[in-house]
């Protein structure tokens, strides 16, 4: 009789055991094709797509938050680039080490179990069931790039009791995919950037000036265009050296920038020519952001490091084109009339004494 029973505990033991190397195996199928699927991700917004939505279904979670360290703001800057503020509060950006320490003191290992109150809401902003949570930190050549979180409406899915070579293994993956994913934009946003003053370079706008062609077509919506041209520029160059003109050159985009709305888009164009394309802007409201942009250049000379200063000006050409229900084939034609309009303003503006604005009709071919 005691042999039997002592059968039945080592084959109940067997069993458990089992069922549990089998539920390890579904638990890691499940992860492994989960991270799969991250390594096809390659571009930031996909993969960010990947792990604040489609890894809530995937786990069957109740929330999924995302924290990055961005010390420089270049992430920041990078998201804002991307217009990727639509995740709002599942991914959130932190410039110090503060927010990294109170949750895993001086060693960042994965944490489960219970959250209290302030935690869950600096965690999981809106969400009011969470009865358990993963916190993983994301780490890369043993510094810590960010934080993970899963959350459960379970209060036993995250006991602390529970292995976390899985949620290790994630967390890992994610920081790869992450860091890679982020320096592929930041180089691909270089591409697009004028290195000197770091504005669009030419390049990125006629990329960006079809989309906004397209875009102005099909809301009807007129379309605007200045180009500016640094007047007196090469007398720069030639009498204070180049480096001076190139802090000119600074200078003149940074404040072209500041006069300007958030759907502007400034380009380097060339040399000294800076291009801005003004979508759902009559010229009336083109001319005005164009006199902004000349006071602004006018009322702020390059101040050199010998106390000397440099007057600056600009000459500006504004031209705005209407759509009239053309077709996609048409729209390239109607880009390079808005161009030229605006270019023949711009000449206009010199010939007419430099340092003021003009505005020509744009002539369809």
């Amino acid at each position: 009789m005691a042999d039997d029973k002592e059968y039945q505990r080592l084959r109940q033991i067997v069993t458990n055991l089992m069922v549990r190397i089998e539920d390890n195996q579904q638990i890691q199928a499940r992860f492994n094709d989960f991270e799969f699927q991250l390594l096809d991700c390659d571009r930031l917004a996909p993969l960010l797509d990947k792990i604040l939505i489609d890894a809530g279904k995937h786990f069957d979670l109740t929330a999924v938050s995302l924290v990055m360290y961005d010390p420089d703001y270049s992430i920041t800057s990078l998201v804002e680039h991307l217009e990727l503020e639509n995740y709002a509060k599942r991914f959130q950006l932190r410039y110090s080490q503060e927010f990294f320490v109170s949750l895993y003191r001086q060693s960042p290992t994965v944490r489960l179990g219970e959250l209290d109150v302030l935690a869950a809401t600096r965690l999981f902003p809106g969400v009011d069931n969470v009865g358990s949570a993963a916190l993983m930190p994301l780490m890369r050549q043993q510094r810590q790039i960010g934080s993970l979180h899963f959350a459960s409406d379970s209060k036993s899915r995250y006991s602390v009791d529970k292995a976390t070579s899985f949620m290790w293994h994630l967390a890992s993956m994610v920081a790869v995919c992450l860091e890679n994913c982020i320096a592929l934009e930041q180089l691909q946003r270089q591409g697009m950037e004028d290195i000197l003053t770091q504005v669009h370079n030419r390049r990125s706008f006629e990329l960006e000036f079809g989309k906004e062609l397209e875009r102005a077509e099909r809301h009807q919506a007129p379309l605007s265009c200045l180009f500016a041209d640094i007047d007196h520029f090469k007398q720069i160059n030639d009498s204070y050296g180049h480096p001076a003109g190139d802090r000119c050159l600074r200078q003149v985009a940074q404040l072209i920038t500041t006069e300007l709305r958030k759907t502007d888009l400034l380009a380097r164009y060339g040399g000294e020519e800076f291009v801005v394309l003004l979508p759902h802007c009559l010229r009336d409201e083109a001319q005005v952001i164009a006199e902004r942009v000349r006071l602004a250049v006018a009322n702020n000379p390059l101040k050199l490091d010998q106390n000397e200063t440099i007057p600056l000006t600009v000459s500006i050409g504004l031209a705005t084109w209407q759509p009239g229900g053309e077709t996609r084939q048409q729209l390239h034609s109607c880009g390079e009339s808005l161009l030229a309009a605006a270019d023949r303003a711009m000449y206009a503006a010199k010939r007419a004494g430099r340092n003021q604005v003009q505005n020509k009709d744009v002539k369809i071919k």
